[in-house]
């Protein structure tokens, strides 16, 4: 279902300005945050293709992961990774990502900008981008670039959101926690860069992953995050099967009803429909945020029982996501191939495989819903 932004929450839900209620179903794509400063595929296909691509395997929406090098470099793309753009050679990385930004908003699509990481690089290690500042930039600076792409983006509704930074953790500078109040505080971050940016765009949906490696929004509960506007806040946790789950075992490993209580237990329980299992333990809030799970994925040699399982969680608890990645091709300054994407050799065809008719089922599953008046 498309909907026009802009967007606000209610009861748990990301709602239009008539009280439509609008799930997320996103895919990432990457690029702006790795070596090359530019989304992949440019080289393969024009950016209007991609953009109708996207959209016609059924996404209303798109994570568009950036660094904080990206915006600073005024460097002219590599022209060898534009060969299907000519109209984008010789200009720079934000002035890409503006075009990136524009052409989805033409094609119809949701744009959600994260900040992915500080350096030009492929996250998520024990590194300088474990959190939003470092040896590299300062926590002034690091608002400060939200600032510009903020106010760039101010003219276009389709950008809808800010992921404010992606899977903080444990790093060379230290740990994040949640309220400790001290330099490390990502509670304390989010809260002070979510209001700062709604004074420049209060129609923007601030969204906050949860701490080491966006797997735990426990606290969230407890010390929530206060915004001036509290109806633009969204929360963002992460999945894939090998995060750690019940007993020490992955979430991969799970029985569903397992998997239902761990997710439940980190983060579900902040969202429209809580646990369905009375009998657990598991802390209620007195008002519901919406969920957005900004990566989930799978490689096409996987077992489907997880991403089956997670797909059903998804619909029964009514959640927004964005599947990892988009993305074909060698990842960036590698010569490792990204198998998890969607996409042909050439982007201009969905891979059909397991995956991909799994995301279409759950996407066409939740539209129905939206149809029978369920939302």
């Amino acid at each position: 279902m498309f909907l026009q932004p802009p967007f606000t929450t209610s009861d748990g839900y990301i709602v239009d300005h008539s009280g439509k209620r609008l799930l997320l179903q996103s895919v990432n794509w990457y690029g702006a945050s790795d070596a090359d400063n530019v989304v992949m595929g440019l080289d393969h296909n024009h950016i209007s293709a991609i953009a109708s691509l996207i959209r016609s395997i059924g996404f209303n929406s798109v994570r568009l992961p950036f660094s904080n090098q990206m915006i600073q470099e005024v460097e002219p793309i590599a022209s060898e990774k534009l060969t299907r753009n000519p109209q984008l050679k010789g200009k720079s990385p934000l002035t890409i990502l503006d075009v990136v930004v524009e052409t989805l908003a033409t094609e119809g699509l949701l744009t959600i900008l994260n900040n992915h990481t500080t350096t030009s690089m492929w996250c998520c290690n024990y590194d300088d981008n474990a959190l939003w500042f470092g040896s590299k930039q300062t926590t002034k600076q690091w608002l400060e670039d939200w600032e510009i792409l903020v106010e760039r983006y101010k003219h276009i509704p389709q950008m809808i959101g800010v992921d404010l930074r992606n899977e903080v953790r444990a790093g060379p500078f230290g740990t994040a926690n949640w309220g400790k109040d001290d330099d490390f505080d990502w509670h304390r971050a989010a809260e002070v860069a979510g209001n700062h940016l709604l004074s420049i765009n209060p129609n923007l949906l601030i969204i906050v992953e949860g701490i080491n490696y966006s797997a735990d929004l426990r606290q969230a509960g407890i010390q929530p995050i206060r915004l001036t506007y509290p109806e633009q806040l969204v929360y963002s946790p992460h999945v894939y099967s090998w995060f750690g789950g019940l007993d020490g075992r992955s979430l991969g490993q799970l029985s569903y009803p397992e998997l239902c209580h761990s997710l439940d237990d980190a983060w579900g329980y902040l969202g429209p429909k809580a646990s369905q299992d009375n009998d657990k333990n598991i802390p209620i809030t007195n008002k519901p945020v919406p969920l957005w799970i900004s990566e989930m994925g799978a490689g096409p040699s996987d077992h489907p029982k997880f991403l089956a399982s997670l797909c059903r969680y998804i619909q029964e608890r009514e959640l927004s996501w964005a599947w990892w990645p988009l993305n074909t091709g060698k990842k960036p300054n590698s010569e490792e191939l990204e198998t998890w994407g969607l996409v042909n050799s050439d982007w201009n065809n969905p891979l059909e495989d397991w995956r991909l008719k799994l995301v279409q089922q759950l996407i066409d599953t939740q539209n129905r819903q939206f149809e029978k008046g369920i939302h």
